[in-house]
C-alpha cells in the first residue's frame, strides 16, 4: 500500500488549498524526504490529513470525527473558515483509489454533516459514499486505523522510552504503543467478576441464616387445632346470626316508630305553610285573569317612556349648542391675538394660513444661519484638535469673542518656538531632521552590533574554557583506560593459567582408573614412561574454582569500566569537536561584527572602541536634537493651522450676527416654537365648532317632529285601555296594572303552589308505607323480651364468633407464612449453589489472569508481544549494525534489574543492559523496534509509504549519517516512500528533498517542496 498524493484545504494551521505529490515530481524521484518546520507549523497535520481522508480519524482525537466533535473540541477546520476538505490517493494491488472527506458551515454558521466518498480513479466508479466509507477503505487496504498508524507512522521516541523502562512500566508503554489495552481491562474485569460472585455468596448465606421455619411437631399441632375450630364454626355462626336477626328487627321497629312521629310533625308544618300562602294564591288567581292585557299595558308604558326621552333629548341638544357657540368665540379670540388682527368665522382659516407661511419662512432662514455657524464651529474645533495633537493647548470656544484672545496668546507661543529653533523655513528644518534620523538609525544598528560583540566575546571565552576542561577530562579518562587495560591484561593471564590448571586437574581425575592399572617398570600406554610417580599418590593442585570465578567476575567488571570510560572519552571528543566548531564560528562572527562596527562608526564619527555607556550617551544626545527639531516642526505646522482658524473665526462671527437679526424679527411676531401646530389646531377647532353647531340645529328639529308623532300615539292607546277598564268593572288603568304581577313573582307563586301540592301527596304516600312496615315488624318482633336482654344476648354470641374467627385466622396465616418461608429457603439454597459454582469458576480465572490493576494478564500478554517484537527487531537490527542483538532479561537477572539486555558481539558477546548504550546506539535499536512494530502490524500488507517521527536530535554526526544511510538503503531496496519528520539541522542538510512548513505572524503556515 502506497500513498501517492494528498490534497487538502483549510486543515489546522494550513490555510488555503494545497497539494503534495509523493509519487511524482521531486518527491517521487527522491523517495526519501524530510518534513521540516518549527513546532506548531503543521508537520503532524500532514499525517492527520491522510488518516482523516481514509478513516475519519486523527491522532489527537480518540473517536470518529463528527460535527459534534468539531463543535465541542474545535480543531481540524482552520479558524474563521467556512469549509475544509482532505483527499488522499493511494495505490493497492495494482489499483489507485481516491478517498475524499469534507465538511462545511451553513448560512446559520452551523456545521453540516461531513461528506466522504471513495472512488476508483481508473474507472471513475464511486465505490462507497457516506459513513460507510472508512469501512470500505479498511477492507481494500487490509488494515484497521490502529494497524495503519502503527505500520506507516514510526514513533522512535516511544520505543526509546520503552527500551530503558522496568518491566511494569515497559509493559504499560508497550500496551500504549500496540493499542492492546483490552487485556488489562480483561484482567481487571475477571477480578471484579470474582469479587462480585464472592460478595453475592456471602449475601445469600447471610439471607439463608436469617430465615426461621416452624418445627414439624408445631405444624402438626396447629393443623389439628385448626381442624377442631372449623368443626365448631357452623354452630357458633348459626347462634350469632339468630341473635343478630332479632336485635336488627327490634332496631328497625324503633326506627319506623320514630319516622311515624316525624311524619306527623311534617303534616302540621305543611298545614301552616298552606295557611300563609293563601293571600298570595289569591293574587296569583287575579294575575291569571288579567294577564291577557299585559302586552297592551307594556306598549302604553313604552310610549310614555319615549315621550319623556325625546323631551330630555331636546333639552340636552339646546344646552350643547350654547356650549359650542361659547367655545367658537374663544377660538376666534385666540386666533385674532395670534395674527394681531380681528377675525371672524368667514376669514379666520385664511388669515391663519398666511401668518403660518410668513413665520415658517423666517424660521427657515434662521435655521440655515444657525447650521452654518455650527459647521464653522466644527471646522474650528477640527483645527483645534490638530493644534492639540501638535502639543499646544486649545479650549472649545463658546463664541467668537472668547476665541480671539486665545488665538492671540497661541500665536505668540508658536512664534517663540519657531524663533528658538533658529531655522527660517519648514523645508530647511525637514532637511536637517532627515539627516539626524538617518544618523539615529545607524546609531541604533551600531549599538545593537556593539551589544552582540560583547556577548559574543563572552561566549567565545566560555567555549575556550569548556574546551580546556574537556581536554583535561579526556587526559584523565585516557590514563584510567590505560591502567584498566593493563590490569585487565594481568587478570586475563592469571585466569588463563588458572583455567589450564583446572582443566588439567579435571583430566587427572578422569584417569584414576587407568592409573590404578599401571605396573612398575612397564611402559605407560599413554606416554610410554617406565616411571609412574602418581600411580599411587595424587598430584597436588592448589587451584580453587571459586577463586577463578571471582577473577572472571573482576575481569568482567574492569571490562565494563573500560567500556564506560571509552564511551565517555568518545562522547567528550564529540563534544570537544562541536565546541571547536563553535569557537571557529564565533571567531568568524566576532571578526565580522568588529568590521561592521568600524564602518558604522565612520558614518557617525564615533570611536567603536568606546565602552557601551559612552556610546549610549551619544545616542541619547542625538535623540535630544531630533526631539527639539520635532517640536520646531510642530510649531511651523501649528502656525499654518492658526491662520485657518482666524479666517474661520471671521466667518463664524458674521454668520452669528445674521442669525441674531432674524431671530429678533421672528420673536416680535411669534415668540414660541411651533407655529404649524398652533395655527393648525386653531383652524381645526374653528371648523369643528362650526360643523357641530350646524349638526345640533338639525338634530333639534328632527327630535321635535318625532315628539309630535309620539303624543298622538299616546292618546290613541290611552282611549283603548279606558274601554278595557270599564268592561272589566275596574276603577282605573292603574288598578289594572296593579292586578298584573311581574312574571318572575308570578312564576315563584306558581312554583310555591306546586311545591305545597307535591308535599301533601308525598306525605300521604310515606304515611301508607310506614303503616305497612310497622305491621310487618310487629308480627316479627317478640315484645316479651326487652331491648337490654336482646343486646346482651347479641354481644355474647358476637364475642364468641369473633374469638373463633380470630383463632382460625391466626393459625391459617401462621401455616401459610411457614409454607412460603420454606419455599423461599429452598429457592435461596438453589441460587446459592449456582453462585458458588460461578464463584469457583471465576476464582480459577482470577488465580490465572485476574487482579485489581490488570497487571497480571497484561504483563503475560505484553511479555509474549515483546518476545515477538524483539524477534522482528533483531532482524531489522542486523540490517543496521552487526554489533548488537536484543534479548529479554532472564529470571535471575530480573531480580536485580528487569530492563532489556543486548549481546555486544564486538565485546565477545558480552551481555549488558540497554542503559549502557550511547544515545546513537539507543536510537538505532529503538528505530529497529519501530520498524518491527510496522512489520507486525502489516504482516499481510506490503507497506510502501513510511513516516518516521523525530528521534534524530540525540545522534552524533557519525550515527546520524549511519541512520540516514540505512533509510536510503531501505528506500532504494523496496522502492518505498520514506518521510522523516524532524527539525535537526544536520538532517536537513543531508536530506535535501524537503517538505518545508513555515509559520507566518498570523499563525497560518505555508508549504513548499524544495530540493
Amino acid at each position: 500500500m502506497k500513498i501517492t498524493k494528498i490534497r487538502f484545504e483549510n486543515i489546522h494551521s494550513l490555510k488555503g488549498t494545497h497539494e503534495i505529490d509523493f509519487a511524482g515530481g521531486i518527491l517521487g524521484e527522491a523517495g526519501l524526504f524530510a518534513i521540516t518546520g518549527p513546532t506548531g507549523s503543521g508537520k503532524s497535520t500532514l499525517l492527520d490529513i491522510i488518516t482523516l481522508a481514509i478513516y475519519n480519524r486523527i491522532a489527537r482525537v480518540e473517536k470518529f470525527i463528527t460535527k459534534t466533535v468539531l463543535e465541542e473540541d474545535g480543531g481540524i477546520m482552520t479558524r474563521n473558515m467556512q469549509h475544509c476538505f482532505a483527499e488522499v490517493e493511494y495505490h493497492v494491488n495494482g489499483k489507485t483509489y481516491r478517498s475524499h472527506w469534507s465538511i462545511e458551515r451553513n448560512k446559520n454558521n452551523n456545521l453540516n454533516n461531513r461528506k466522504q466518498e471513495l472512488v476508483e480513479i481508473a474507472s471513475g466508479t464511486i465505490l462507497e459514499s457516506g459513513t460507510k466509507t472508512p469501512e470500505k477503505n479498511e477492507s481494500i487496504i487490509g488494515l484497521s486505523y490502529e494497524q495503519f498508524v502503527k505500520a506507516m507512522v514510526l514513533s522512535q521516541g516511544e520505543f526509546s522510552k520503552l527500551l530503558q523502562a522496568p518491566r511494569n512500566e515497559r509493559n504499560k508503554l508497550l500496551e500504549d504503543i500496540t493499542g492492546a489495552r483490552s487485556y488489562r481491562e480483561i484482567g481487571k474485569a475477571v477480578f471484579q467478576r470474582y469479587i462480585h460472585f464472592k460478595d453475592q455468596v456471602k449475601l445469600k448465606e447471610a439471607g439463608l441464616e436469617s430465615m426461621d421455619v416452624l418445627a414439624p411437631e408445631i405444624v402438626k399441632a396447629k393443623t389439628e387445632e385448626l381442624k377442631s375450630l372449623n368443626a365448631a364454626k357452623p354452630e357458633v355462626e348459626a347462634t350469632y346470626q339468630s341473635a343478630n336477626q332479632k336485635i336488627s328487627t327490634r332496631k328497625e321497629l324503633l326506627k319506623k316508630l320514630a319516622e311515624q312521629q316525624t311524619l306527623n310533625n311534617n303534616k302540621k308544618v305543611l298545614k301552616d305553610h298552606l295557611e300563609r300562602f293563601k293571600e298570595n294564591k289569591e293574587k296569583l288567581e287575579r294575575h291569571e285573569k288579567f294577564s291577557k292585557y299585559t302586552n297592551d299595558l307594556r306598549d302604553y308604558n313604552a310610549i310614555l317612556k319615549e315621550v319623556e326621552s325625546h323631551k330630555s333629548q331636546i333639552a340636552s341638544l339646546l344646552k350643547q349648542k350654547a356650549e359650542e357657540e361659547t367655545r367658537l368665540k374663544m377660538h376666534l379670540k385666540s386666533s385674532s391675538e395670534l395674527v394681531h388682527e380681528q377675525l371672524d368665522v368667514s376669514n379666520a382659516n385664511e388669515r391663519l394660513a398666511q401668518f403660518r407661511t410668513k413665520i415658517t419662512n423666517i424660521q427657515a432662514q434662521e435655521n440655515t444661519k444657525q447650521t452654518e455657524a455650527n459647521l464653522i464651529l466644527t471646522q474650528i474645533l477640527g483645527y483645534g484638535k490638530n493644534i492639540i495633537q501638535l502639543g499646544y493647548n486649545f479650549q472649545k470656544p463658546k463664541n467668537p469673542s472668547e476665541l480671539k484672545p486665545e488665538l492671540k496668546s497661541l500665536h505668540k507661543i508658536i512664534q517663540e518656538s519657531i524663533e528658538a529653533s533658529g531655522i527660517d523655513s519648514l523645508a530647511n528644518l525637514n532637511s536637517k531632521l532627515d539627516s539626524l534620523r538617518k544618523s539615529n538609525d545607524i546609531a541604533v544598528e551600531f549599538l545593537s552590533k556593539k551589544q552582540q560583540s560583547i556577548k559574543l566575546r563572552k561566549d567565545l571565552q566560555t567555549s575556550k574554557k569548556n574546551l580546556e576542561n574537556g581536554e583535561e577530562n579526556i587526559a584523565k579518562d585516557s590514563k584510567t583506560i590505560t591502567l584498566l587495560k593493563k590490569e585487565r591484561g594481568v587478570l586475563e593471564s592469571e585466569i588463563e593459567a588458572q583455567v589450564l590448571i583446572l582443566e588439567h586437574q579435571r583430566k587427572h581425575q578422569s584417569l584414576d582408573d587407568h592409573r590404578a592399572q599401571l605396573k612398575p617398570h612397564n611402559p605407560c600406554p599413554l606416554c610410554g614412561s617406565l616411571e609412574h610417580p602418581y600411580a599411587s599418590e595424587q598430584p597436588l593442585f592448589d587451584i580453587k574454582e571459586d577463586v577463578l570465578k571471582e577473577n572472571q567476575k573482576l575481569l568482567k567488571t574492569k571490562s565494563e569500566l573500560e567500556i564506560g570510560h571509552r564511551q565517555k572519552v568518545k562522547f567528550q571528543l564529540e563534544i570537544n569537536e562541536r565546541v571547536k566548531n563553535e569557537i571557529e564560528v564565533q571567531t568568524t562572527e566576532y571578526t565580522q561584527l568588529i568590521n561592521t562596527l568600524k564602518e558604522l562608526s565612520q558614518s557617525l564619527s564615533w570611536n567603536y572602541q568606546d565602552n557601551l555607556e559612552v556610546l549610549q550617551a551619544k545616542r541619547l544626545q542625538l535623540n535630544s536634537q531630533i526631539e527639539l527639531l520635532e517640536k520646531s516642526k510642530q510649531a511651523f505646522q501649528a502656525s499654518a493651522i492658526l491662520e485657518d482658524i482666524k479666517k474661520s473665526t471671521i466667518q463664524w462671527e458674521e454668520t452669528l450676527s445674521t442669525f441674531q437679526s432674524l431671530k429678533e424679527e421672528r420673536t416680535k411676531l411669534y415668540s414660541r416654537n411651533n407655529i404649524d401646530r398652533e395655527t393648525s389646531d386653531l383652524s381645526v377647532k374653528i371648523t369643528q365648532s362650526t360643523v357641530r353647531i350646524s349638526s345640533l340645529n338639525s338634530q333639534c328639529n328632527e327630535t321635535q317632529a318625532k315628539l309630535g308623532i309620539l303624543k298622538s300615539e299616546k292618546s290613541i292607546k290611552q282611549s283603548f285601555l279606558d274601554t278595557i277598564v270599564i268592561n272589566e268593572g275596574l276603577d282605573s288603568i292603574a288598578q289594572l296594572k296593579s292586578f298584573i304581577l311581574d312574571e318572575e313573582i308570578a312564576a315563584s307563586y306558581r312554583k310555591k303552589d306546586a311545591q305545597l301540592k307535591d308535599g301533601a301527596a308525598r306525605l300521604s304516600a310515606i304515611e301508607k308505607s310506614i303503616c305497612k312496615e310497622l305491621k310487618e315488624l310487629n308480627e316479627k318482633d317478640d315484645n316479651t323480651i326487652s331491648m337490654e336482654s336482646l343486646t346482651d344476648s347479641f354481644e355474647m354470641t358476637k364475642q364468641k364468633w369473633s374469638e373463633l374467627s380470630e383463632k382460625i385466622g391466626k393459625i391459617t396465616e401462621s401455616l401459610k407464612k411457614d409454607a412460603e418461608t420454606r419455599a423461599k429457603q429452598q429457592l435461596f439454597i438453589t441460587e446459592l449453589n449456582s453462585l458458588k459454582k460461578d464463584q469457583a469458576l471465576w476464582k480459577t480465572m482470577n488465580d490465572l489472569i485476574g487482579d485489581a490493576t490488570g497487571n497480571k494478564f497484561s504483563n503475560f500478554v505484553q511479555d509474549l508481544t515483546l518476545e515477538q517484537l524483539i524477534g522482528f527487531a533483531n532482524k531489522r537490527l542486523t540490517e543496521f549494525s552487526d554489533r548488537y542483538l536484543l534479548d529479554i532479561p532472564t529470571t535471575k537477572e530480573a531480580d536485580k534489574s528487569d530492563t532489556l539486555k543486548v549481546f555486544d558481539k564486538y565485546m565477545g558477546n558480552a551481555r549488558r543492559s540497554v542503559k549502557t548504550l550511547s544515545g546513537g546506539e539507543t536510537f538505532l535499536v529503538s528505530l529497529a523496534m519501530a520498524f518491527a512494530l510496522s512489520d507486525i502490524a502489516s504482516r499481510n500488507v506490503k507497506i510502501e509509504s513510511l513516516f518516521i517521527d523525530e528521534g534524530f536530535g540525540t545522534l552524533d554526526p557519525e550515527t546520524l549519517d549511519q541512520a540516514i544511510t540505512i533509510l536510503e538503503k531501505m528506500q532504494n531496496e523496496g522502492d518505498k516512500s520514506v518521510g522523516v519528520i524532524s527539525h535537526v539541522s544536520a538532517l536537513k542538510e543531508r536530506i535535501t528533498t524537503q517538505i518545508k512548513l513555515e509559520k507566518s505572524s498570523l499563525g497560518y503556515s505555508t508549504i513548499n517542496v524544495v530540493q
